[in-house]
């Protein structure tokens, strides 16, 4: 097997795969980040790291790390994630695998995400199904997403036919840069589901509403069209409201998710979005 490897800064190591300690994987690229930079690094968390199935000698490294940047003259503190892989004797921010016969290379760094971890799956965002079931789908979703109004209905009704076989936790995931619409939307949707009244939060996946909307009024009317609920604002915005989709939010920079839909199935990134069907019976 070929493979291809574009190292930043090679650090050639004479180590074994059990001296690569997770602290030398943040030292390294702590002090890299800053020499090449200049800027300091806060902090460097290993968020998730595992062997490449593909791959047994590489293992995959998901850094979550806070750096200090100057904004106008005074120095800010911004988070981001990185991913890192190693062999035990070389660290490298990008593993390709040379494809074969004019296929594309495979960008590893592009194929793997973190594994969910155990505390994602809590009562709060358990839709549907058992948290005993032996497969569990994390799905992070806008309701305003095209692909999400497909395929979310589609996955609920499947672990709705086999509730003993699944559980269906649910992420928001508000686009609000390109859906300003699902600022709001998002925020009834989980009240909805905090009263457990999923038929009402399932119909906003329906709402006659433009997805650019920005009016507090015309989104509280679709709403009320759709649901026959009236929400007033303060609702919308209350505390708790906003603390729950932060917190989601914190989950999606987790998991480095990028874009809606994204579904995990027991606790992998499902990246055809269709391998979570293999367990269903009806």
């Amino acid at each position: 097997m070929k493979i291809k490897i574009l190292i930043w800064g090679l650090l050639a190591l004479t180590l074994s795969l059990s001296a690569m300690s997770e602290e030398r994987i943040k030292s390294y690229v702590k002090n890299y980040i800053e020499e090449q930079s200049k800027t300091p690094v806060k902090s460097i968390d290993v968020i998730s790291s595992y062997q490449i199935d593909e791959l047994p000698e590489w293992k995959v490294y998901f850094l979550s790390m806070k750096v200090g940047v100057k904004l106008a003259g005074k120095e800010q503190e911004m988070q981001f994630n990185k991913t890192v892989f190693s062999n035990g004797k070389k660290i490298t921010f990008k593993l390709l695998k040379k494809g074969k016969y004019g296929q594309k290379d495979k960008d590893y760094s592009k194929l793997l995400k973190p594994k969910v971890p155990e505390d994602a799956y809590d009562e709060e965002h358990l839709l549907i199904g058992s948290k005993d079931a032996p497969h569990k789908i994390l799905f992070f979703s806008d309701p305003f997403c095209p692909f999400c109004r497909e395929k979310f209905p589609e996955v609920y009704d499947l672990v709705k036919k086999n509730s003993d076989i699944y559980g269906l936790y649910y992420y928001h995931l508000p686009l609000i840069k390109i859906h300003p619409a699902s600022d709001l939307t998002t925020k009834a949707m989980h009240i909805f589901q905090k009263r457990g009244e999923i038929d009402k939060m399932m119909a906003l996946y329906d709402l006659f509403l433009e997805p650019t909307e920005r009016d507090p009024k015309e989104i509280i009317h679709a709403i009320k069209e759709k649901t026959g609920v009236t929400f007033t604002l303060k609702e919308l915005n209350a505390p708790e409201v906003k603390e729950a989709i932060e917190q989601d939010l914190l989950m999606k920079r987790r998991l480095m998710v990028t874009g809606t839909p994204t579904i995990f199935i027991d606790g992998e990134w499902d990246r055809s979005r269709k391998r979570y069907k293999q367990y269903a019976i009806k």
